[in-house]
């Protein structure tokens, strides 16, 4: 897999708490590591440091939210692993853009385990309102589609 495709690549350990009675990882930790991966790749597109609402508010108030996280899980993890998590753009529209992701696990020889698409809506935090891309925000996140 060509990293021009998949511009962000995420490594999260698996840890011991984030499995469930049945030994495997608990269904809601991997909507957990997509989302650090989808902050990451918020960070690297808009080149800020971090990405948090004091900021958002302090500049022009625009910023991301989750309308929508549709999953597949493909195999089942347990601890020790590692995973390897790429996110991308997939799509862009006039006020959103979806974003992809595919998980990896070591133990599992580099097998999909868990894939998902979402949808986020850039909104004006100040007007309450969405945010309507112009040509250079979309190209901004063309560069990681």
């Amino acid at each position: 897999m060509s990293e021009k495709n998949w511009p962000i690549n995420t490594e999260i350990p698996v840890l011991w708490g984030d499995t469930d009675s049945f030994g495997h990882v608990n269904n809601i930790i991997y909507l957990k590591w997509c989302e650090t991966s989808r902050v990451e790749l918020f960070r690297k597109m808009w080149k800020i440091e971090n990405l948090d609402m004091e900021n958002i508010l302090l500049d022009k108030g625009i910023g991301p939210i989750l309308a929508n996280f549709n999953s597949n899980y493909r195999i089942p993890i347990r601890y020790p692993d590692t995973i390897n998590i790429k996110t991308r753009v997939s799509h862009i529209g006039n006020s959103s853009f979806g974003i992809e992701h595919k998980l990896y696990s070591k133990e599992n020889d580099e097998k999909i385990v868990f894939d998902a698409e979402s949808v986020v809506v850039m909104v004006n935090y100040k007007g309450g309102s969405k945010f309507q891309f112009d040509d250079n925000a979309k190209k901004q996140i063309e560069e990681f589609m």
